[in-house]
């Protein structure tokens, strides 16, 4: 029969796609994982591995085994966190989000969470908002933090912070004279937006939609970081978050206005999977990323 130990050392392969990193991996030496692998294929009795050179590639077979792997693991892995949360508030978080709230929200929510809770290691991964729903759903993450509702009944979803999207344009832009414009004035401009899958840009774009604005020239610069920069050196236009040009927009390194005649409330949500149990850590976590950012959408206003 095939043991734990075993599918350890195929999830192990099957994520490397690699024996050595495998055996590093699982603290064995490498003859040991092919023994393992060995011993799967004989009872199974076709390959899981097709052994390409010095690569490797999962056969039909190891595809179908590798799904329930997943599975076993995910189960252990959340039988394994119960157990050390009767030990006290300790274990794991993997948390993923999106470029805004990862790089400009979540820093001091982690830095907060790690001063109260130094015994739960936390990882967080910035992602598209769209790959990170996808990652939930793979049991991959933890909890997702996105900028749009995730419509899928195996979620569990939930606001915890509402900002604003307003126009911005390079210094000295002729909007800097304006107190708000319409989204129509967007039409003649080049505009910047980040990879689709963003989850800002996905509002954004059906919210322009809505009012019937078409946009001429759009040009992709990949991650918020890269919006905000070609907009300073005068690319184009955009429409960001409040909370992620206040900076620049404070620094006069980009003229920020307020829109008119549209909706302009961009709302941060977090999600999980129902069917996992949801560790006293990740709760811990849930509960002081809504007072931290209670706090940060209570700020002055830029303008």
């Amino acid at each position: 029969m095939i043991n734990l130990d075993q599918l350890r050392v195929f999830h192990a392969v099957s994520q490397t796609r690699s024996f050595t990193r495998a055996a590093t991996a699982v603290h064995l030496t490498q003859p040991g994982v092919s023994k393992h692998i060995k011993q799967m294929e004989d009872y199974y009795g076709v390959p899981l591995f097709d052994r390409l050179g010095k690569k490797i590639a999962l056969t039909q077979a190891g595809e179908i085994l590798l799904e329930a792997t997943e599975e076993v693991m995910a189960t252990i892995a959340a039988a394994e966190q119960r157990i050390e949360e009767l030990k006290g508030l300790h274990g794991r978080l993997v948390i993923g989000a999106s470029f805004p709230i990862g790089i400009y929200i979540l820093p001091g929510v982690w830095s907060e969470f790690r001063n109260q809770y130094p015994a739960v290691e936390v990882t967080l991964q910035i992602s598209l908002s769209e790959d990170i729903v996808a990652n939930v759903m793979a049991n991959k993450l933890t909890l997702g933090l996105v900028t749009h509702e995730a419509h899928d009944a195996r979620l569990f979803t939930g606001k915890f912070m509402t900002d604003e999207l307003i126009a911005i344009a390079p210094a000295g832009h002729r909007w800097g004279k304006k107190k708000r414009i319409g989204p129509q004035e967007l039409s003649g401009e080049t505009f910047i937006v980040a990879a689709k899958g963003a989850g800002t840009r996905a509002v954004v774009e059906e919210r322009l939609n809505e009012k019937g604005i078409v946009l001429g020239k759009v040009i992709d610069f990949g991650n918020t970081e890269g919006v905000k920069r070609a907009v300073e050196v005068g690319l184009g236009v955009s429409i960001q978050s409040k909370s992620v040009v206040e900076r620049e927009v404070a620094a006069g390194s980009l003229t920020g206005v307020r829109l008119a005649g549209m909706d302009t409330k961009l709302a941060y949500y977090y999600l999980g999977r129902k069917d996992k149990h949801l560790s006293h850590a990740a709760k811990a976590f849930l509960d002081l990323l809504q007072i931290q950012t209670k706090r940060h959408g209570d700020t002055p206003e830029w303008r």
